[in-house]
């Protein structure tokens, strides 16, 4: 049986205060610095990556993965962190280490497992109680609505009547729960799902068409857009409602050179696709010949319902490659970076990237407010030892992000709160439970929960609302 500090003050004497004297290339030199009044600290978690599948009708990814050869390490879904069972021993580590605000998703597929129309009482209780958890431990609740799982009876994106099915869903929820939650997030990374679902076939529904890409790319933008329409019609004034896209500089591969031109057809795909609509600039030119055949009518004033924030995903640039056999022209190339970029995984350390796109999102969209709502490492983690995962690298990355989202925020940009991706170790979508991102482990026996140093580190810059 893992020990499970039983409060801050254990906790701390386990893990200890890590120095974090060692540097890295591009670590920003942060030490002490306050963020703003108000600052929100906050970890990131998604229903369809710690959720199990009991209580809940099947979704589009239990479809996906069940065909096999979808995920990486061969795991599955069916159990995750069994996290709507266990909630409470995430939150009570989490709280007592000091973190502010809890970012979830509700799984749809829990809400309404059998048709429109249909609330399951049960999965509305389920999430009653993670939020009664936690507001009781103090942690602000910030709920994504829309998360990639999508019940199998709702179809897919190439349907435009998803898009409506969709705003029927965000009503639901905003009139359970908007009561007890002042930030809302409509969809979580769209180009993630239209790219890898719809134009890669990585992800579910594992299509590869620019048909189907173009129609994900839309009805996603629509989607998003009645969904707004739907909570605003709920919440509160002073409720913030958001929608989070992955953004990331775009970056030719050293290994198979991209020119200018495809460049900048990546960073329109990749960067503007879901931004530019929503802030009343229409599509960027590139991409019309994806979508013009799904645009009718009012849709694009729809779209453009220009959120009170916006939230960044960003975990580092993206290299890209030609490829002539996907629609748009071009596939990331993972291992594309300089060779003085230090890899995580499949990702790389690129504090700087982060200043470089929230300037960007800042400048040329009026600079509004910001969240950064997910920003993290996947690192081999040690065993642990006397309760906790000792994980010294994930803090000084941490730190350097941290010291970068600083001086992103000195250099005027409305950053207001930070939500580390992940509050513990999950199921990686295509990448399985292999990918190890948590600030708390997951044993995968016995789905036992330690907490890393990292997660006390975290928890202390919280504290001090500054970079420690």
């Amino acid at each position: 049986m893992v020990f499970l500090p039983s409060s801050r003050r254990d906790f701390l004497k386990i893990a200890g205060v890590s120095t974090l004297t060692a540097s890295l290339p591009g670590m920003v030199a942060a030490q002490g610095r306050e963020f703003p009044q108000g600052f929100k600290w906050g970890v990131g978690s998604a229903a369809g990556q710690v959720e199990s599948r009991q209580g809940r009708g099947p979704s589009n990814w239990d479809v996906f993965l069940d065909q096999g050869q979808h995920v990486r390490d061969g795991t599955s879904n069916v159990m995750n962190t069994d996290f709507e069972n266990r909630f409470m021993d995430d939150f009570r580590l989490l709280s007592d280490a000091g973190v502010q605000s809890f970012r979830f998703s509700f799984a749809w597929p829990r809400i309404q497992p059998q048709e429109a129309g249909f609330v399951s009482k049960e999965g509305i209780d389920t999430y009653d109680r993670m939020l009664d958890g936690m507001l009781e431990l103090g942690m602000e609740p910030f709920a994504t609505i829309f998360h990639w799982d999508v019940p199998v009876w709702a179809g897919d994106l190439r349907d435009r009547e998803l898009a409506y099915r969709m705003a029927e869903y965000a009503d639901i929820l905003t009139r359970q729960f908007g009561d007890r939650i002042p930030m809302w997030a409509l969809l979580n990374e769209p180009n993630s799902v239209a790219f890898a679902g719809y134009m890669l076939g990585m992800h579910a529904p594992g299509l590869a068409s620019a048909e189907a890409a173009g129609a994900a790319v839309h009805h996603q933008n629509l989607a998003a857009g009645l969904m707004a329409q739907a909570a605003r019609a709920n919440l509160d004034t002073d409720t913030t409602l958001t929608t989070t896209v992955g953004l990331a500089p775009i970056r030719s591969s050293i290994n198979h050179p991209a020119n200018p031109e495809l460049l900048r057809r990546a960073d329109e795909f990749w960067n503007r696709t879901f931004l530019d609509p929503l802030y009343g600039k229409g599509y960027p030119l590139s991409v019309m010949p994806l979508v013009s055949q799904y645009i009718k009518n009012d849709d694009l004033d729809v779209i453009a319902f220009k959120p009170e924030a916006i939230g960044v995903n960003y975990y580092c640039r993206v290299y890209v490659e030609p490829n002539e056999q996907v629609p748009v022209g071009f596939v990331p190339d993972f291992d594309g970076a300089p060779r003085d970029v230090i890899r995580t995984d499949e990702y790389f350390f690129e504090p700087d990237g982060m200043i470089e796109i929230l300037r960007w999102v800042d400048d040329r969209y009026g600079q509004p407010t910001i969240y950064l709502t997910e920003t993290g490492f996947a690192i081999k983690d040690a065993i642990p030892e006397d309760g906790v995962v000792h994980d010294p690298l994930r803090e000084k990355y941490l730190k350097a992000y941290l010291g970068a989202a600083q001086d992103a925020i000195n250099q005027g940009v409305d950053l207001q709160g930070v939500y580390y991706w992940s509050a513990t170790d999950n199921f990686e979508w295509a990448e399985g439970l292999s990918k190890k991102f948590g600030l708390i482990q997951i044993d995968p026996q016995t789905l036992d929960r330690t907490p890393k140093s990292s997660l006390n580190y975290y928890g202390s810059c919280a504290q001090a609302n500054a970079v420690l």
